[in-house]
This record gives C-alpha cells, structure tokens and sequence, in this order.
C-alpha cells in the first residue's frame, strides 16, 4: 500500500512480529486487502488494520471475519488503534477459548 512496499522489503519488514504464533504472507496484488474491505464493510482498501481471530478461525475459500479489530485509518465504522487496547484484547484472546 505505500511505495516502498515490495518483495524486497519483507525481511525487514517481518522482523517486526518475530512470534511463531504470528503468520505473515505477501499479497502482491492486495487480493486479501479487497477481501478484507468487504468482511470489515468499509469503503477504502484494508490496510494498516489489525485483526484478530478467535481460535477457531479457518481459512477456507473466503478469509475468515475477525473478532476484533482496529485501524490507523480513522475509518467511520472501526476502532481507532489504541496498542493498551489492543494488547488486553490479545491478553483476552490467549487466555480464552473464545477469543475477545
């Protein structure tokens, strides 16, 4: 989504989130980005979002619909990001069968 953005900049760019629990993929043609806009019902590419999935999220032929989720966009229908919310909803997360 930003102009520097591109194949060569993944392993910077996945040292970020260095969890074996974290999967991170490069999506050169934003396929799960316009998937994304349509299961989160927003108007503008999802990106710079955060989602998260309960434990019994699967990936079939459709991504699956987070069970929580904030965005740095300042969309009208999201949460705006706040990283103390983020984490108690990930401390939720972990510590359920359910997720948040």
């Amino acid at each position: 989504m930003l102009w520097i953005d591109s194949k060569a900049s993944l392993p910077q760019a996945t040292r970020r989130f260095d969890d074996p629990r974290v999967g991170q993929y490069w999506d050169q043609k934003a396929d799960l980005t316009r998937a994304y806009s349509s299961i989160l019902k927003i108007d503008v590419p999802a990106w710079d979002v955060y989602l998260l999935f309960g434990r019994d999220a699967e990936w079939r032929e459709q991504p699956p619909a987070p069970v929580f989720w904030m965005d740095q966009l300042g969309l009208e229908n999201g949460k705006q990001f706040d990283a103390d919310r983020l984490a108690e909803q990930i401390r939720v997360s972990l510590n359920s069968n359910q997720g948040p």
